[in-house]
């Protein structure tokens, strides 16, 4: 569906290619029930930028971007006043109000995914979700974020935006939708989000909880850490994680270390005491007691009745 011809001067597809110097990239395009546009489209040169890109014309929208690749020499300017940049790692994401035409220069080769976000296509996605929401993103200008909703999501894109026409564009339009779902809930502004019906966290923040904790299964993360990036203190996070999941933070943590250690267990490679160290466990002694609390039996004995060929 090529929807440019209507939408020439808006920052998606070829016009987007044409401020970055390049030709006939890959790109998507969808409309919204409101007959506004979600697009995404990628950004791909091996040899770096002879000039800094050409300025977007002032939009009502955000690019919310992914970098494929690193750029570890990225130059930004916003409002025509350049802005310390950190080093964009590749998985990493950063924003750009389109409101005030930023522009970069990156002195190397590069690989973006930058999605096209209308500040009104925003709104109406909280309003579906009874999401109070004013069209303000909240970020730091010239920052990345670890944001792996946003990876997954572009990266299962971009997987198909390499299919071209063999896949269903319904799973384009899907994606698309996902990831403005995710951004007002990531990145509205702190209290905008829907409340939850019983104290508990917002969908984005319990959802970001689990993500951290889940990505923390061998190694630990602490509740100060969890409710800073939830925007909460310490004591309002630990309540309201236990409202929104019915178990505290380090008992949602302690089921998914048990989970990994019975598909660890299930095989015949690892010894308890390795598993204990890979799912997070003190030493083998506290797998065994957890281990005990959760499922009932010891670890050895689970794996003698359960896995093939077993220790």
């Amino acid at each position: 569906m090529n929807l440019e011809a209507v939408d020439r001067l808006r920052a998606y597809g070829n016009y987007l290619a044409e401020l970055f110097h390049q030709r006939e990239p890959r790109s998507h395009v969808t409309r919204t029930r409101k007959h506004d546009v979600l697009a995404v489209t990628q950004i791909r040169s091996h040899a770096p930028m002879s000039a800094p890109s050409h300025s977007v014309a002032r939009d009502e929208a955000y690019h919310v971007c992914l970098m494929i690749e690193s750029l570890p020499d990225l130059e930004l300017w916003q409002d025509g006043h350049s802005v310390k940049t950190e080093p964009f790692n590749a998985g990493t994401t950063g924003l750009f109000d389109l409101r005030r035409d930023p522009r970069g220069f990156h002195r190397t080769g590069y690989n973006i995914l930058p999605f096209y976000l209308p500040r009104a296509v925003l709104i109406d996605i909280a309003q579906q979700n009874s999401v109070r929401f004013d069209g303000e993103l909240q970020y730091t200008f010239g920052s990345s974020y670890d944001d792996a909703i946003i990876r997954n999501l572009g990266s299962a894109l971009l997987l198909a935006l390499e299919r071209d026409h063999r896949v269903n564009g319904l799973f384009l339009d899907h994606i698309l939708h996902a990831v403005g779902s995710h951004v007002v809930e990531r990145y509205g502004a702190p209290g905008a989000t829907r409340a939850h019906a019983r104290g508990g966290l917002a969908s984005w923040q319990e959802r970001r909880a689990k993500e951290l904790m889940s990505a923390s299964l061998s190694s630990d993360v602490t509740l100060k850490r969890l409710a800073e990036e939830c925007g909460l203190t310490v004591s309002h996070f630990a309540r309201a994680f236990r409202q929104s999941a019915q178990v505290p933070p380090h008992r949602w943590l302690q089921e998914r270390r048990v989970e990994r250690a019975l598909t660890m267990l299930a095989g015949r490679e690892a010894s308890l005491s390795e598993i204990a160290v890979d799912c997070g466990f003190a030493d083998q002694s506290h797998f065994a007691r957890v281990f005990r609390r959760h499922i009932g039996i010891s670890p050895g004995k689970w794996r003698k009745e359960n896995a093939q060929d077993g220790r």
